[in-house]
């Protein structure tokens, strides 16, 4: 273990590189699809940007008016993972006195 892999897995790569003179990770196809695409993506955006003070189910209903279904919790990690986030105003004291 001098690589800081299993002796198995280093013999592994080594067979796969010997037989097909490559080696390729297979991960990147594991798991289930993404329901959301670029598009769709693009599309929470422009719906996010229009109403930003509507709530996440309203969110929802917007988006699923077209015939994709998608979940409250589907729309609200993509909002999370586009870096929009919700933020409450602070009480800050006036730059200026008022009249």
């Amino acid at each position: 273990m001098k690589f800081g892999f299993s002796r198995t897995t280093i013999a592994r790569a080594y067979r796969e590189y010997r037989e097909s003179g490559k080696t390729q990770n297979l991960r990147h196809r594991c798991g289930q699809k993404k329901i959301m695409q670029e598009r769709d993506q693009r599309r929470l955006t422009r719906i996010i940007k229009r109403d930003r003070r509507a709530t996440l189910p309203q969110v929802a209903a917007y988006f699923n008016a077209r015939p994709t279904s998608v979940s409250v919790r589907t729309i609200q990690r993509n909002i999370i993972d586009m870096g929009s986030r919700s933020r409450r105003p602070t009480r800050v004291p006036l730059m200026t006195a008022r009249y």
